[in-house]
């Protein structure tokens, strides 16, 4: 077996596989953040030569977008959804779902940016909800379940933005939790010039985290590890409602505020149905 100048061989590039890359993706993603996974980053995880990636996808668009798939489709494996059969209620469909939905996001808080703001592949599909077998499958339960176009429409919109909203701010919360060096938007690595996985210049599209210095990430980091209750670098004179009222601004209450918002929308999609008022 023959071996190449990064360590790897040619008999690990012939035993290489999408399934392979995507998942080595999700893990860098998951581990290091958007900005660490480059075409070079993945090979070398992989411990293949860069270009031996460009036989299955032909760039890192391409990759982020097998990337989303991945994690939209772990769907199929949460045993926690129901199924969409007629025995099965729509609002214990939708409510299931949707926690599903909040699952996945959560387990990949990093990369959950690329789910809500990549292109899809046409300008109908919303996300979080973007696989094609998943809104087909939902557009279809809710159909027979009696509900009109027009209503299966505002449904399907209605959930994709509580979901798109709710969720996109949870996992940014998680993310300044939980700070990684590759969360910026340009940058990703050591900012001390001794290390930078991938151009700085090279824009990372989904990325929602500006650009930090590694000082300044852990700074941050610190700061919300302590969970004190209090906001750091916000001045009681200057803003007193926000001092006041910090303890409760502070609280982890995500769960069980979308809780709450996902029955009141389910509740608002009732009432488009009875056509009674909310």
């Amino acid at each position: 077996m023959r071996q190449l100048k990064d360590g790897s061989s040619t008999g690990a590039r012939r035993r290489l596989s999408l399934g392979q890359i995507v998942t080595a993706t999700v893990a860098m993603i998951d581990e290091e953040g958007i900005a660490a996974a480059s075409m070079r980053t993945v090979a070398r995880r992989l411990r293949v030569q860069p270009m031996a990636l460009y036989r299955y996808v032909e760039n890192r668009e391409d990759l982020f977008d097998a990337v989303v798939d991945h994690i939209v489709n772990e769907l199929d494996h949460d045993p926690d959804i129901p199924r969409a059969t007629t025995e099965t209620d729509w609002r214990s469909y939708l409510a299931g779902l949707a926690w599903g939905v909040r699952r996945y996001a959560r387990a990949h808080p990093h990369a959950f940016p690329l789910v809500a703001t990549r292109p899809p592949s046409a300008p109908w599909i919303n996300p979080p909800l973007r696989s094609l077998r998943w809104i087909e499958t939902l557009l279809q339960h809710l159909s027979e379940a009696g509900f009109t176009d027009e209503q299966v429409l505002f449904t399907y919109r209605s959930f994709n933005s509580f979901l798109l909203g709710h969720l996109l701010l949870e996992t940014s919360a998680m993310v300044i939790y939980d700070p990684r060096p590759g969360d910026g938007s340009f940058q990703a690595g050591d900012d001390s010039g001794t290390h930078d996985p991938v151009d700085p210049t090279d824009p990372v599209p989904g990325s929602i985290s500006p650009t930090r210095t590694t000082g300044e990430r852990e700074e941050i980091a610190a700061a919300v590890g302590e969970d004190t209750g209090e906001l750091v670098g916000v001045d009681p004179d200057e803003y007193p409602v926000i001092h006041r009222l910090r303890e409760g601004l502070t609280e982890d209450r995500f769960e069980a505020e979308f809780g709450a918002g996902l029955d009141i929308l389910l509740s608002r999609i009732e009432a488009e149905l009875t056509g009674g008022a909310v």
